[in-house]
């Protein structure tokens, strides 16, 4: 298999085990799977070197971008899947993206779904409403696995010095462009918490400033979850009360966004990572 999986990975611990696990059969297929660890201060570069046929190389400083661009150096040849050190992608699913790339899909990735498993119910609601949004089933953010053929990579130099990297990646192709491909989808294991849910929210709305200051548009689908929330009450009445909660959710953090101190600028959920 001629491809390279690249995982950016900081203090991760806990569940870069279950990540690599999942790729260890296309691994033994040939597919590259490069680890960098950056400024972790736990055991991440170790779990990650105890499974065989994984690429693990440290760097100093804590930094996806420069994670990413390390990983890129490490990488031969083929299509390459970005993949989030907390996602769970099958070898089913590396495989079928990599073979999808290389018959002239320029960007693409599985479907995803959302494991909320000892979620509160305000959680579990916003992320059922979110899961059905087709303007953001067919991104490729949002989900922490993207992949790019060797003609999509060249639509850009270097990774950009902003935090969501995947909104850059999104915004680089058009919708024609990129394939959700028909595999096992990823698992994204959701935040348990209101607390921690509005901690990455913000997060995501100060990385959608960052990438429009640098003078690249959003994606469509960072427009229209208004529209798909109208066709769902239209189709669904009765669910216009977990429209409500979604919509009052994204409005909460939004302003929150805006007037969050700058030393915020990196929030992370570590409830999902626990157990």
């Amino acid at each position: 298999m001629t491809g390279s999986v690249i995982i950016a990975a900081h203090d991760e611990e806990r569940v870069i085990g279950r990540t690599l696990a999942a790729l260890d059969e296309a691994m033994q297929a040939g597919l590259q799977v490069i680890v960098v660890p950056n400024g972790c201060a736990d055991r991440t570069a170790a779990t990650a070197r105890a499974h065989k046929n994984v690429e693990v190389v440290e760097i100093g400083v804590a930094s996806k971008t420069a994670a990413l661009r390390e990983g890129e150096r490490r990488a031969g040849p083929g299509p390459r899947i970005y993949l989030d050190a907390d996602i769970t992608l099958t070898s089913k699913a590396a495989a079928d993206v990599i073979g999808t790339l290389c018959r002239g899909v320029l960007a693409g990735r599985p479907a995803h779904v959302f494991d909320t498993t000892g979620a509160s119910w305000l959680v579990r609601r916003w992320y059922r409403v979110r899961e059905q949004l087709p303007s953001i089933s067919s991104t490729l953010w949002g989900a922490g696995c993207y992949a790019l053929s060797e003609a999509g990579r060249a639509r850009f130099r270097d990774f950009p010095e902003i935090v969501s990297d995947d909104l850059f990646i999104d915004s680089q192709f058009r919708h024609d462009e990129i394939a959700i491909i028909d595999t096992d989808p990823v698992v994204v294991k959701t935040p348990r918490r209101s607390a921690d849910l509005l901690r990455i929210l913000r997060r995501t709305y100060r990385s959608q400033a960052e990438v429009a200051q640098g003078g690249v548009g959003l994606s469509d689908g960072q427009r229209s979850q208004l529209t798909d929330l109208g066709m769902m009450i239209r189709k669904s009445p009765w669910r216009a009360f977990d429209a409500a909660v979604y919509a009052a959710v994204i409005i909460y953090a939004r302003l929150s966004a805006r007037t969050s101190h700058p030393s915020e600028r990196w929030e992370r959920d570590l409830s999902s990572r626990v157990g």
